[in-house]
């Protein structure tokens, strides 16, 4: 049975919403119970939030009004992160789960960077992974990038330490860099992996550019300034991607952007 289309992406938001809160919940109650560091609870939703989101788009129509209604997620978050920061509403435990110092004002930060781009990708490389001649994996590479490689970066750097470098008060560490780059390689293959029991394509014709997307991902995570690889990542992702496409198109036969 066929449903309309604006009542499957109406229920997709829907779950979409209670997937990514229930996350939130998890983490709360982990975090509640110190059954792990807190270093740790505060980046599950930093590496989990966005594939969620992501693999959610299967269950939309994908519809020209999908990709809006997929919207809603990322755009509500921005909106309570504000709300929150700048004080005009109150969550407690929200904030706990979010943020390092317990400081409402840091939502405003890294966190709300984080939904930004959940909502830029959404807008320009939606799929739902049913039509291979229009499929974008661009979405894939960058979320996976973001939140895999850039959420295991912090925690294995943390955890490992080592020689630290960086530029400014931007501290990074080998181990941490390593983690980037591997976490971002396997995210990214994890999601599209998912895409491709829809789809005809083998998850081998992606192990190349994902190595390639990662390194360079794990480069430009290594070199950022504090506060900025939440957009630099995925920018110097598309950059990656649009490279390929343009140089070589054999490692990159799909649309970059999904309109």
């Amino acid at each position: 049975m066929h449903l309309n289309p604006w009542l499957q992406d109406a229920l997709a938001l829907i779950l979409t919403v209670v997937a990514i809160q229930a996350l939130v919940l998890i983490n709360g109650v982990l975090q509640k119970r110190e059954m792990l560091p807190t270093y740790i609870t505060r980046k599950i939703i930093h590496i989990f939030a966005a594939p969620i989101f992501v693999l959610c788009w299967m269950l939309y129509s994908g519809a020209a009004a999908s990709r809006f209604f997929a919207a809603i997620v990322p755009l509500a978050f921005i909106i309570q992160f504000a709300a929150i920061g700048f004080g005009w509403r109150k969550d407690e435990a929200f904030v706990k789960s979010m943020s390092r110092s317990g400081d409402p004002r840091e939502l405003l930060g890294g966190t709300m960077h984080y939904a930004v781009v959940m909502l830029i990708a959404v807008l320009l490389f939606f799929t739902n992974g049913e039509k291979d001649v229009s499929f974008s994996p661009t979405a894939m590479f960058i979320l996976g990038s973001l939140a895999g490689g850039d959420g295991l970066a912090d925690i294995i750097g943390r955890r490992f330490g080592g020689k630290s470098f960086g530029i400014g008060d931007s501290t990074k560490t080998v181990a941490g860099s390593l983690a980037m780059f591997v976490g971002s390689a396997l995210m990214s293959l994890a999601l599209l992996g998912v895409f491709m029991l829809r789809l005809p394509f083998g998850l081998k014709a992606f192990l190349l550019p994902a190595l390639l997307l990662s390194l360079l991902a794990a480069i430009v995570e290594a070199l950022s300034p504090k506060g900025w690889d939440n957009y630099l990542i995925p920018l110097a992702v598309l950059v990656g991607i649009l490279l390929m496409a343009r140089l070589t198109p054999g490692l990159w036969p799909f649309p970059v952007f999904a309109f």
